[in-house]
């Protein structure tokens, strides 16, 4: 894997390649400044797998550094992680805001280091959406037009509107806040109503617009709170509030779905269902994506208490029926991978 590392400190480039020499990580190219890395990036042959980037640098600081990178075409998904030694959490929501993939508190612990590494290498390895030429990037628009492989699971990064984030970075933000931000913030997830249906029965390309249309709507009804908002696929998507809230989730819902078109002369649903919210207090950080987890089981039974409701018609017997879904959704791919991770990490030191 090839990672370019970015920081005025030359002790910290200098730790950081031999860490990654000793964990056999791959090579890292050195920058002591963001002009310098673009520079760097410019001249390139082919893109960098993955990019550390120090958030706190004179001149292009990290965040504007990695917004630019990440605005490059080439780097629109490759991991960039931050190297921080600050504890101020406005700086590193900033930087989940502004594009970055997770992040690493200075001083280093090398295990978590090689973990965190070991899983953008994986990310890197599974997605090989690193292009090696200009006409290979058009190849793949080509191809996405012409025979688009949308899943309906996929978590589809909708891009372009503030404070809308990718799920891997969303939960590698949830995973940054501290105890006493956990406290104070809580998750809320809102699922389409009727979602296969719904995207059986549109294009990819208009499904991932209409997924647009209700993440612009979303992201309206929520500016007041400056909430994180993701989608997590399979129509469920998902908004972290820190602090009080100005509306309840039902209030968001009717806001939301006042704004979205209506599709019913095409057979279609567009509307959104929203679960309860969740507080994301928890003693451990593992305890608070669990959280958001049962974000998503809530919505899913607020819309499925929707479509019971309008099959029977009779809404006050199917509220008193109605019971929470036992089945827990899927482990989430990023939690699993990191546990793989460090199972590996740990067996690796063992030896």
């Amino acid at each position: 894997m090839r990672i370019l590392a970015v920081d005025d400190d030359e002790t910290i480039l200098d730790l950081l390649a031999e860490s990654l020499r000793v964990s056999g990580h791959g090579s890292m190219t050195k920058a002591s400044s963001g002009r310098k890395a673009l520079d760097i990036i410019a001249n390139a042959t082919e893109p960098f797998d993955c990019v550390l980037l120090d958030i706190q640098m004179p001149g292009i600081d990290g965040i504007t550094l990695c917004a630019t990178i990440r605005s490059i075409p080439a780097y629109a998904r490759s991991p960039i992680l931050m190297l921080t030694a600050m504890s101020q959490r406005d700086y590193i929501e900033r930087a989940f805001q502004a594009g970055a993939t997770d992040y690493i508190t200075k001083p280093f612990d090398f295990l978590e280091l090689g973990t965190r590494l070991s899983v953008a290498r994986r990310l890197v390895e599974e997605q090989c959406l690193v292009a090696e030429s200009k006409a290979t990037i058009e190849g793949l628009k080509r191809t996405i037009k012409t025979a688009p492989r949308l899943k309906l699971p996929d978590p589809v990064e909708i891009s372009g509107l503030e404070r809308m984030i990718g799920y891997i970075a969303f939960e590698n933000f949830v995973l940054s806040l501290g105890r006493g931000k956990m406290f104070t913030s809580s998750v809320t997830a809102f699922q389409l109503q009727e979602v296969n249906t719904l995207f059986e029965r549109s294009r990819p390309t208009d499904f991932v617009a209409r997924l647009g249309l209700v993440a612009e709507a979303l992201s309206g009804a929520t500016a007041a709170d400056a909430a994180i908002l993701s989608y997590r696929g399979n129509g469920t998507f998902l908004m972290l509030s820190q602090g009080r809230t100005a509306q309840t989730p039902e209030e968001l819902e009717e806001t939301v779905n006042a704004q979205l078109p209506d599709l019913t002369d095409q057979g279609m649903v567009l509307r959104l269902a929203a679960g309860q919210r969740h507080s994301l207090g928890a003693f451990t950080r593992y305890g608070a994506i669990q959280a958001v987890h049962r974000a998503v089981v809530s919505a899913g039974d607020a819309a499925g208490l929707k479509r019971a409701e309008k099959a029977l018609n009779t809404p006050s017997t199917v509220r008193r029926l109605f019971h929470r879904s036992s089945v827990e959704p899927d482990r989430n791919p990023y939690e699993a991978m990191l546990r793989d991770v460090l199972t590996e990490e740990v067996a690796y030191l063992r030896h």
